[in-house]
């Protein structure tokens, strides 16, 4: 446990004053509650495992690593708060698909057919901001052109018009639909999936080559391409010798994406629960 005088010096330094405020900014609280989160969370996880003669030690040495600790406590709390949330949401979606019927639709798709059942169905044609639009491409989807047009009692013309606004509106309204289909969350997750065992190997000082890089060969040259990694090529093929500006800058992306994937998942969540609510209603 970590006495009073190291947790006042850890609290005094530049670093843990920083993480302090990005967390009281990404979560709207104050400044006093996020500190409080972060003082928890290096007390019970990531200082745990350190006497109280070992962190004074880092401290007096001004070791970056202790840096490193402070900056992925404050990683892990925000992220615990939105998994936290992220699940509530689940959960709460999930309780409405139990009154929604799950029946399974074939569509087809090109040469292919593919199945959806009712409620992801659902939660794609919610996103149309019309009740006809929404009827439109629930009946195509379901029954194709020709079961639309007598539905809807709608001429060819009429017909190809509601498609191309249909299309256009998917177009310009692309990142709602991306919120509730299969395909972008699974990236979402696991990139998420993916840094979170990045981040324990590194919490656990494992083999960060063998253990992830040599595994995630494809993601990590995409966060390669958006960090300001200088010797590219050293990290991803050489971690161990890799310099430290380039490995902390690589590590600064890591948390930024993973900040990122979290958060896009929470408004999936809620764009999914809204759906099973509507849907419900």
């Amino acid at each position: 446990m970590i006495n009073q005088d190291n947790l006042n010096r850890i609290i005094q330094t530049r670093t843990f004053k920083t993480n302090t405020h990005n967390i009281a900014n990404r979560l709207v609280i104050s400044d006093l509650d996020a500190r409080e989160l972060l003082c928890t969370e290096l007390a019970e996880h990531r200082l745990a495992k350190y006497s109280n003669d070992e962190i004074a030690s880092l401290l007096d040495a001004r070791d970056p690593n202790l840096s490193w600790k402070v900056t992925y406590a404050a990683r892990d709390v925000v992220s615990k708060h939105y998994r936290a949330l992220g699940k509530q949401a689940e959960h709460e979606y999930h309780g409405q698909l139990a009154n929604i019927e799950t029946g399974i639709i074939k569509l087809a798709n090109g040469d292919k057919v593919e199945n959806i059942n009712e409620y992801q169905l659902a939660k794609v044609v919610k996103q149309f901001a019309t009740q006809s639009s929404r009827l439109f491409c629930d009946l195509l989807l379901r029954y194709g052109k020709t079961e639309t047009m007598a539905q809807m009692r709608l001429t060819r013309k009429q017909f190809n018009r509601k498609l191309r606004n249909c299309l256009s509106y998917i177009s310009k309204h692309q990142s709602k639909f991306d919120l509730v289909t299969n395909s972008r969350r699974d990236h979402e997750l696991y990139i998420l999936n993916s840094l979170n065992e990045l981040f324990n190997i590194i919490d656990k000082e494992g083999n960060i080559q063998e253990g992830w890089i040599n595994g995630h060969i494809s993601l990590t040259n995409e966060l390669l391409s958006i960090s300001k990694v200088h010797y590219q090529g050293a990290v991803l093929n050489h971690w161990e010798t890799a310099s430290n500006k380039d490995k902390y800058a690589f590590i600064r992306c890591c948390i930024n994406e993973q900040a990122k994937s979290q958060q896009w998942l929470d408004q999936s969540n809620e764009a999914i629960k809204k759906a099973g609510e509507a849907q419900s209603n």
